[in-house]
């Protein structure tokens, strides 16, 4: 069995030829048979003219012009599949594919739109309704509330408790106490020129200061250049009118010079009895007990 378009060896039953495409079955009593193209090798100088088949029915395959009939599916001469279209009616009865009078009612174009009238615009009138005047009503008056005062308590003047002269009551006399006895006075003569008239207890030196708790009646400041003086060189005091100086523990010591009698180095913290008239030396400088 072999193709009769293109002479394809093929198996015995088959329906389409697999070279060319085409049905091989065998052609219908109503069809002449189509004499069987012989291919060459060898390219034809001109186009040869495809073989038309003529054909007693009206229908024709729209890809080839070949006679079909009307329950065909596919085109027996070149393998067009057919639609529904071409078989309702003859290709003549197509006409004009510009035509649109045969169109179906859902592929017509779409009308065009109706011009737009423009409809002359109407002003209406403008009534004006009556303005009536509404009474101005007056907010209540707000009364403001006094601010009331502050009392402010007294302090209490005994908070520590009560007032120690109503609590108890003192009838007894004042005591009688005798006169405060007078302290000598003495005058020491610094080296220096200065002069100071001292009484009771006091100390002496470049910047002298009394100790935490120490309570003195004078402080006498020495001027010296030479810093051989120390800040708070010597101490002195009288007990029973007797005038005494002490060493504060000084850089350079103190010496007492007793008329007539040797000098006399004083240790630290040591109390010494001097007559007026005494030489006290501190440092490089001294002063006169008179």
């Amino acid at each position: 069995m072999s193709c009769r378009f293109c002479g394809t060896a093929l198996p015995e039953g088959a329906q389409f030829c697999g070279e060319c495409g085409r049905t091989v079955a065998a052609p219908s009593t109503q069809r002449p048979v189509l004499p069987e193209i012989l291919f060459s090798s060898e390219p034809d100088p001109e186009p040869v003219a495809r073989p038309v088949a003529v054909a007693d029915s009206e229908y024709t395959c729209p890809q080839c012009d070949a006679a079909i009939d009307d329950d065909d599916v596919f085109c027996g001469e070149c393998g067009f599949v057919l639609t529904s279209s071409y078989l309702s009616a003859p290709s003549d009865s197509l006409g004009d594919p510009r035509d649109t009078s045969q169109l179906d009612p859902l592929d017509e174009p779409p009308a065009e739109p109706a011009p737009v009238v423009e409809q002359p615009v109407v002003e209406e009138p403008v009534v004006e309704e009556p303005v009536t005047e509404q009474p101005v009503v007056e907010p209540p008056a707000v009364t403001t509330p006094p601010t009331p005062k502050i009392l402010r308590k007294a302090p209490d003047p005994f908070p520590w408790g009560q007032n120690p002269r109503l609590s108890s009551v003192d009838l007894e006399p004042t005591r009688i106490v005798g006169a405060v006895p007078t302290e000598e006075r003495f005058v020491l003569q610094f080296s220096t020129g200065e002069s100071v008239t001292v009484s009771g207890a006091g100390l002496v030196g470049r910047n002298p200061a009394a100790q935490p708790g120490e309570v003195v009646d004078q402080l006498v400041t020495v001027f010296d250049a030479g810093k051989s003086v120390s800040k708070t060189h010597l101490e002195f005091g009288q007990e029973g009118g007797r005038f005494w100086v002490s060493d504060r523990y000084s850089t350079n010591g103190s010496t007492v010079r007793q008329p007539d009698a040797d000098p006399k180095r004083c240790e630290p913290g040591r109390r010494y009895f001097v007559a007026r008239g005494t030489r006290v030396d501190i440092g490089e400088q001294f002063f006169v007990v008179s």
